[in-house]
This record gives structure tokens, C-alpha cells and sequence, in this order.
């Protein structure tokens, strides 16, 4: 067997003749592929978007729902209802940088769009951090760590999450863990169109996605496609196409080949959907600048972002932990 060949880089963060520049002054190369570097945010399409105002950012609620109005003669007093208070979540806001940058030979033989290339992973990288910050937690919904609580106190997916009115109980967004099939995935449904305000009363949300790992890809295009029901040999009509406009997506940051969730048509929603992305400083990439720039180092470039990832309350997913 041959032995493999281990790349190494010369002086991390330059881009240098002896180092990561080196095949590009190689006369006898005859092409320089540069790798792909394109990146889609999976985790994106669960997320959405806030503004912080300062080094944190701090969320809340307030309902609007109110209990029914009982029989009451225009004699009588007025009864009067009181909006129930929502929870409060803050998220802390990071710093995050990375740089790179060329040296002044490298230049001298004319090789800067070679440089400039290669500094574009710099946007990748903050991309893909992006992402593995949304993984971290769409990976961790039913772990029981402060790091992940929802703004209840509770994991993201939990059997007993309080109500806002607490008189009122608990919901679950959960069901008991179980291997995806279509009678599984039709219980989770139901629970879904179960859904109750702080009031108790029905507040049904509809399936728009089933979101599997890539190893639950083929079973939940069986669930989507099959006409019949694929676990049974009955002939039984599979009835779940027909129930909502719903589709699957293939989550590739999954760390868990068992677990299956279904997003519902609240996403957009920000009292359903507690999935938060806060942006104070978006990603940039900007020269390298002042003391951070060597002498013969003639061009650098830099990435910053101030971000900051956390959840609230999502009552727009049904989570199940497979089998």
C-alpha cells in the first residue's frame, strides 16, 4: 500500500512561494484547479432572522388571545380579560474572525488573481460557521442543558412545556420515540392539529415538511410516492400525500440516523417558530490593516462577523427521537 502523502502549510495564514502559493509557480503545471467552496445554508430554512440593537438581544411575548366572552346582560358589570405575558429569552451576540493574507513575492510573479482566489474561502468559512451554529442546536432539541433551553426553561422538544397562562397545563411537542413510518408520521400529524393556545382552546398547525436524516431519505420518499402503505402488504391506500401540500427535506448536518421531525406551516410565524439567527454585524470581508500587517506583506484580507444563535419557544415542530 502507498504511503499517503500528509500536506502540511508552511506558515498558517499567509499565502506564501514554499507554502499553499507553491504549485502555482510550478512552470510545469499545466492547470490549478481551485476547489469548490459553494456552500448552501440548510439550516437557514428553520431560522429566522433578528436585529440586535447592542452586545445581546433580548426577546419576549405578549398574547393577544383572550378567554371567550361568557353571557353578560348590558345590565351587569363588565367582565374584564387580561393578555397573558409571554417568556423571555436573551441571546449573547459573539465576535468571530479570521484572516489571511499574501506576501509581497508572491505578487512580484504576477500571481494575484491566483491569490485573490484563493481568499475566497474566506466567505465559505463564515458561512459554513453559520451553519454548524444552526446545526449545534437543530442536533441538540431534546438535550436538558441550559445551552439549548427554550425560553420556558424546557429542551426545544419536551413532553411538558408550560402554557403562558399556567393554570392552563402543559404541551407537548414530542411524541415517544419511534422508527419513521407512515403510521408514525401520521400520529405526529395529529398532534399537531391538536396544537391549544394559553387558553386551551385549538390553535391546529398544518405539515409542511418532514424533515430525516440522509439515512430516512429513501423511507420518506416511500411515505411521499408509495400509493399503497410501504410497510404493509395489504393493499392498503398510503393516504399521507393527501392530507396537507407537505414535502421532506434531507437535513445533511444530522447527527442523529434515527431522529425525524416535521415542520409546520407557521414557520414564518415568530411566536411559532423559536428558532432565532441574530445578526448585529453581518459577515464581511475587509482588508487587513494596521498592526496586523507585516512589512512585506502587501495585501491581506480579513473576515468579521457579530453574531449570535439561540431558541425561545417552537411550537411549529413535532420532534420524535426514532428507533
Amino acid at each position: 500500500m502507498a504511503t499517503p502523502v500528509i500536506l502540511t502549510t508552511v506558515r498558517p495564514g499567509y499565502i506564501e512561494r514554499h507554502g499553499v502559493g507553491a504549485e502555482a509557480l510550478d512552470k510545469e503545471m499545466d492547470k490549478l484547479v481551485v476547489r469548490s467552496n459553494a456552500t448552501v445554508l440548510q439550516g437557514a430554512q428553520f431560522f429566522r432572522t433578528a436585529m440586535a440593537k447592542a452586545g445581546s438581544y433580548k426577546e419576549s411575548d405578549v398574547g393577544t388571545s383572550l378567554e371567550l366572552p361568557p353571557e353578560n346582560e348590558d345590565s351587569d358589570n363588565l367582565p374584564f380579560a387580561t393578555p397573558i405575558q409571554g417568556y423571555s429569552k436573551s441571546i449573547t451576540i459573539v465576535n468571530r474572525r479570521l484572516a489571511i493574507q499574501v506576501e509581497r513575492s508572491f505578487t512580484e510573479d504576477e500571481l494575484f488573481s491566483v491569490a485573490r482566489k484563493l481568499m475566497g474561502g474566506l466567505v465559505r468559512s463564515g458561512r459554513l460557521s453559520i451553519e454548524y451554529a444552526m446545526a449545534d442546536i437543530l442536533n441538540n432539541l431534546v438535550t436538558d442543558s441550559s445551552t439549548y433551553w427554550g425560553a420556558d426553561g424546557c429542551p426545544v422538544a419536551y413532553a411538558s412545556h408550560p402554557q403562558t397562562r399556567r393554570a392552563t397545563g402543559t404541551w407537548s411537542n414530542i411524541r415517544t420515540a419511534a422508527a419513521l413510518t407512515t403510521t408514525t408520521m401520521f400520529t405526529a400529524y395529529t398532534a399537531m392539529r391538536k396544537r391549544t393556545d394559553e387558553w386551551g382552546y385549538k390553535d391546529p398547525i398544518r405539515l409542511s415538511l418532514l424533515v430525516v436524516p440522509p439515512e430516512l431519505e429513501k423511507k420518506a420518499a416511500e411515505i411521499k410516492g408509495s400509493t399503497l402503505v410501504p410497510e404493509t402488504s395489504i393493499n392498503a391506500k398510503n393516504v399521507m400525500p393527501e392530507l396537507a401540500d407537505w414535502g421532506y427535506t434531507v437535513y445533511d448536518y444530522a447527527t442523529d440516523t434515527n431522529a425525524w421531525w416535521l415542520w409546520g406551516n407557521k414557520g414564518n410565524e415568530e411566536d411559532y417558530n423559536g428558532f432565532i439567527y441574530v445578526q448585529r454585524v453581518a459577515p464581511s470581508v475587509g482588508p487587513v490593516e494596521g498592526k496586523d500587517k507585516a512589512t512585506d506583506i502587501i495585501w491581506g484580507q480579513r473576515l468579521r462577523m457579530r453574531v449570535g444563535f439561540g431558541t425561545r419557544i417552537c411550537k411549529n415542530i413535532q420532534y420524535n427521537e426514532g428507533a
